[in-house]
């Protein structure tokens, strides 16, 4: 009889904040669930985002049976439109997540010129259907945003289920509200491995409240004389509901100031309209627009929500403070919150704001990471999960290694031995054979892929030294013009620079430089074998030295060699 064989294998969020893609390979058929980026790390000069390597699911597209997106969040789904450039197969959605993976593609087929079709299915949150022949439960989750999901895909052995991102509130709005009866459900049948979040495994207690944005603004609302703007994240519709939720009580108007014409809330708001029961219910009467700020008797009643993806938002709080904002220019009736905890990639830009922002004469409030939680699970989170689910394993995804280690220490307080809890890295396959872990393990390598502009994967390494290279040190460009016939110097050597040193103080290295290609390039008039190519390195190595021996410096040199 042959062997019922299960595998999981994280091509991305594994050991990082951010890029989740997880395939789960049952009866030799792959699910991906999500597929997402993450922001880079600050020496990453000049990259947008990163996401995972496709090289694995290129190699094997005729076994991909589905991709899998929770919601609408872009950690998990941006990485999408890239997927589907290099594999054709089905996308299962719920109904929003799907009209923003709809909209997403739109926009990148526009941006990069392409002609992709792709098939988008769309689910209810509780559906319970079949894919490839394999039943797949799907089971509302509480997140930051409506409509998101967990997965459960069923094998002889018990289910696999994956967690999603999610937080316990049981009174969170309609749309976000979980179903734990339909948890139950799946637990009843057997739970062969729980994939859970750890990011916020650390944290002691529940999530909630800590996640809630009302209680900590409502008095600021109350004591405002002038209008108040508030950054907050656009993908975040829970904290958007709350801000709508104040405007009201406080007989306010809003203004959705997305900079971003794509922004999600703008979206969101757009994509409700057209929807039975809105996501985020707004009346008309109170909402306000963009050519309202500065109206004598208007402008003093307005909520102005700044909203924008992370790396964005904090680029717009810079712009409106240098006045290179069309509409809204800050003044000393103002109250600004800042709503929008710094994320791992955005520190170096949202610190500059937010110091920015405290030399205004305006009243600030900014809420930080301890005190506005993300919807994240913690600890007592993680317990009622386990509890639910009860699994025979267990597997810590969804963060750095810090967190998987607390996240297994939480599991195994709730009675999970600790040999039924494995620690995974990206690239590594855990195979289950009848129901039992296997010790071994494959793996593949699994690289990040760059994004830089509308370049993929064009950056690498390399690149990178070399534009931390030019931060750093400048750029030395030299050249010699010769004679294509006889190769004699027909001009004088030029030697410009920039970000390297003053050239007026620094005349004597300018002028060795100089005296070097020259040199190097005076070979070429008695040796007719000796080509430009290699004169060139020899140029760059020799002005290498000289430029470490008299300045300590290493910055990028480019010679030229120019023939006429």
């Amino acid at each position: 009889m042959r062997k019922d064989i299960v595998k999981i294998l994280p091509l991305g969020g594994q050991a990082e904040m951010g890029k989740s893609m997880y395939c789960i390979e049952i009866k030799d058929k792959i699910f991906i669930l999500d597929a997402g980026f993450r922001f880079p790390e600050i020496n990453k000069l000049g990259v947008d985002i990163i996401i995972p390597s496709f090289d694995y699911l290129k190699e094997n597209e005729e076994r991909i049976a589905a991709i899998i997106v929770t919601h609408g969040h872009d950690d998990v789904m941006a990485a999408l439109p890239y997927l589907l450039e290099n594999v054709n197969v089905p996308v299962y959605a719920p109904t929003l997540t799907a009209d923003l993976i709809d909209q997403m593609m739109k926009r990148h087929k526009k941006h990069n010129n392409l002609k992709l079709n792709y098939q988008l299915i769309k689910v209810k949150r509780n559906d319970s259907i079949n894919i490839a022949g394999v039943p797949v439960e799907f089971f509302p989750v509480t997140h930051s945003i409506p409509g998101s999901v967990g997965v459960a895909l069923w094998t002889r052995d018990g289910y696999v289920v994956y967690g999603g991102e999610f937080i316990i509130d049981f009174g969170a709005p309609d749309g976000f509200r979980c179903d734990i009866q339909k948890m139950m459900e799946i637990g009843k049948k057997g739970v062969l491995v729980l994939l859970c979040e750890s990011s916020y495994s650390k944290n002691t207690g529940y999530t909630s409240p800590k996640h809630k944005l009302t209680e900590k603004i409502d008095n600021i609302f109350e004591d405002s004389e002038g209008r108040i703007i508030i950054s907050s994240y656009a993908q975040n519709i829970f904290r958007t509901k709350e801000i709508v939720e104040l405007t009201k009580k406080y007989k306010r108007k809003i203004v959705f100031y997305g900079r971003d014409k794509y922004d999600s809330t703008n979206s969101i708001v757009r994509i409700g309209q057209h929807l039975k029961k809105a996501v985020i219910q707004v009346p008309k009467e109170i909402i306000g627009f963009s050519t309202d700020i500065g109206k004598k008797g208007i402008d003093d009643n307005l909520v102005i929500l700044l909203s924008g993806k992370p790396q964005r938002i904090y680029h717009d709080i810079s712009d409106i403070i240098d006045g290179g904002d069309e509409y809204l220019k800050l003044n000393e009736n103002d109250t600004f919150i800042v709503a929008s905890p710094v994320i791992p990639g955005t520190e170096k830009i949202a610190n500059k704001a937010i110091n920015e922002l405290y030399k205004t004469e305006s009243k600030i409030h900014v809420l930080k990471n301890k005190e506005l939680f993300s919807m994240h699970a913690s600890q007592e989170d993680i317990k009622v999960i386990i509890q639910i689910f009860d699994p025979t394993y267990f597997v810590p995804i969804k963060g750095e290694y810090q967190h998987f280690i607390s996240n297994m220490e939480v599991a195994k307080s709730m009675g999970i031995d600790a040999k039924n809890i494995p620690l995974i890295d990206n690239g590594e396959f855990l195979s289950f054979k009848n129901g039992k872990l296997e010790d071994y393990r494959d793996t593949i390598e699994v690289e990040d892929v760059m994004i830089d502009g509308i370049g993929v994967g064009d950056v690498g390494d390399k690149v990178i030294d070399d534009r931390i290279q030019l931060s750093n040190d400048g750029v030395v460009i030299i050249g010699v013009t010769i004679d294509s016939n006889s190769r004699e110097i027909i001009a004088n050597t030029d030697v410009q620079s920039r970000g390297f040193v003053y050239l007026r103080d620094s005349e004597h290295i300018i002028k060795g430089i100089a005296d070097i290609a020259e040199k190097c390039v005076e070979q070429m008039k008695n040796d007719p074998n000796l080509e430009a190519i290699e004169v060139r390195q020899e140029i760059k190595e020799k002005s290498n030295k000289f430029i470490v021996k008299e300045t300590g410096k290493k910055p990028v040199v480019l010679p030229i060699i120019i023939e006429i």
